[in-house]
C-alpha cells in the first residue's frame, strides 16, 4: 500500500513539474452566478478573421467550468455561451479567474490576466461610444424633423467632434498598448477607407512592436487584403435623414434568390444591416425576433441586409437566431456597396420605413423599436 501511494505521489509531482516547465502554458478558471449548465467554448481569434474551436468543457450548476490549455505566443481568445454571450481574452500564459454574473456577464470581471484586463477597459469604452453614437442619432434626427437650423448645426459639429475624438482614442490606444491581440483588436475596430492613412503606419510599425509573431503576419496579411478591396470602393454617400426616400437594394438570399426591398412596398419595413460575427448584432437580434412575432400580421415585415463575408456563417447564424424574414447579402462586409450607399458605418444599424418607401426613423434598438411600432401600428 505504501508502494502504491509513493507511485501516485510521483505520478502528480512529476506532472507539476512538466507543467510548471512549459511557460506557455494558462488555466482558464470561470464562475459564473446563474448560468445555465452548458457546453462552454474556447476559441481563438485570429487577426485575419479565423476562428479555431481549442476545447468545449460542461459547467457544473454553480457555472463553474475550467480549460486549460498552452499557447505559442499571446492570442485573442473567446469564450462562446449559449444565447449568443461571448467574453474576449487576451491570453499569454499563468491562470485567469473570471468572475460574472449571467444575465449581466458582459459587466464580467477578469483576475490574473493583467491583458484582458486592459481589453476589457477598451471594450467598455467601445459600448459606451456606441450608446452615445446612437443617442445622439436619435437627437439629430429630431432635430432635422423640428427644423431648427442652427441648432441642428451645432449638433452635428458636437457628432463630428464626438467621432473624430473617439477615433483618436482608438489610434493613441492601438500605438501604445503593450500587448498586441489588444492594439489590432482596437485597429480593426476602424474604418479602412477614412483610416487608410492610419492602419498603413500602424500596420508597418507592428512588425517593428511585436516581431516574429503570428499575429503581426496575419494582420499585415489581412489589412493588405482590405485596402486592396477598400481602394475600388466609392466614396461614402451622404448622411441618410428621416422623411428621405429609400434607395433600391435588390441582393440574394442564402438560396440565391434576389428580393428586392421595393417588393415590400405598402408594409411598414425595417431595413436591418447586421452580420454574424457581430456580438450586438446578435445580441439585438433577440429584440427583433421579439417585435417580428408581434408585429408581422399587423403590416409590418423586415428586410435584413448582412454584411458578412462567409456564406456558411451567415447560414448558420441565421438558423440559431431565428430569423424567419427576408434575409439578403452580397458577402462584402462592411465594403458592401449597399452599406456605403446608406452610410453604413458602425452596426447594428437600422432604418424604419412607411408603406410609401419614406424613412421615418433611424437607430430605433431595443423597447425603442416596439415603441414606436405599437404608436404606428395600433
Amino acid at each position: 500500500m505504501r508502494k502504491k501511494h509513493l507511485l501516485l505521489f510521483f505520478t502528480v509531482f512529476s506532472y507539476l513539474l512538466s507543467c510548471k516547465s512549459n511557460n506557455n502554458n494558462f488555466v482558464i478558471i470561470g464562475n459564473i452566478t446563474g448560468m445555465p449548465e452548458q457546453n462552454v467554448v474556447l476559441e481563438q481569434l485570429s487577426a485575419n478573421d479565423v476562428i479555431t474551436i481549442l476545447d468545449s468543457v460542461k459547467s457544473d450548476k454553480d457555472g463553474h467550468f475550467e480549460f486549460s490549455e498552452i499557447a505559442n505566443e499571446i492570442g485573442l481568445y473567446r469564450l462562446h455561451f449559449k444565447s449568443h454571450k461571448f467574453i474576449l481574452l487576451s491570453i499569454d500564459k499563468g491562470n485567469l479567474k473570471i468572475i460574472a454574473d449571467w444575465n449581466t456577464i458582459e459587466n464580467y470581471n477578469v483576475l490574473g490576466s493583467p491583458a484582458s484586463e486592459n481589453l476589457k477597459k477598451l471594450i467598455v469604452a467601445y459600448r459606451e461610444q456606441m450608446r452615445d453614437y446612437n443617442t445622439m442619432s436619435v437627437v439629430l434626427d429630431t432635430l432635422k424633423t423640428r427644423g431648427n437650423d442652427s441648432t441642428l448645426n451645432v449638433a452635428k459639429k458636437d457628432f463630428e467632434d464626438m467621432k473624430v475624438n473617439f477615433t483618436r482614442f482608438i489610434e493613441t490606444y492601438s500605438d501604445t498598448t503593450p500587448y498586441l491581440p489588444n492594439a489590432i483588436f482596437a485597429a480593426r475596430i476602424l474604418n479602412p477607407v477614412t483610416e487608410g492613412k492610419y492602419l498603413d503606419l500602424f500596420t508597418q510599425s507592428l512588425t517593428r512592436r511585436f516581431p516574429n509573431t503570428k499575429m503581426t503576419k496575419d494582420f499585415t496579411e489581412y489589412y493588405l487584403k482590405v485596402i486592396s478591396k477598400s481602394v475600388k470602393l466609392p466614396k461614402l454617400h451622404k448622411d441618410i435623414a428621416v422623411n428621405d426616400l429609400v434607395s433600391e437594394i435588390n441582393l440574394p438570399t442564402p438560396e440565391g434568390n434576389f428580393v428586392a426591398l421595393s417588393s415590400l412596398r405598402g408594409k411598414y419595413v425595417l431595413l436591418n444591416f447586421w452580420a454574424g460575427w457581430c456580438e450586438e448584432c446578435r445580441t439585438e437580434n433577440a429584440n427583433i425576433l421579439s417585435v417580428y412575432n408581434k408585429f408581422n400580421t399587423k403590416n409590418f415585415t423586415i428586410y435584413s441586409v448582412s454584411l458578412d463575408e462567409k456564406k456558411e456563417e451567415w447560414s448558420k447564424a441565421i438558423i440559431e437566431d431565428k430569423l424567419n424574414w427576408t434575409q439578403v447579402s452580397d458577402l462584402k462586409r462592411m465594403e458592401s456597396p449597399i452599406a456605403l450607399q446608406y452610410n453604413v458605418q458602425a452596426i447594428p444599424a437600422n432604418f424604419l420605413i412607411d408603406p410609401s418607401g419614406k424613412i421615418i426613423a433611424i437607430n430605433l434598438h431595443g423597447s425603442k423599436l416596439t415603441d414606436k411600432l405599437n404608436e404606428l401600428l395600433k
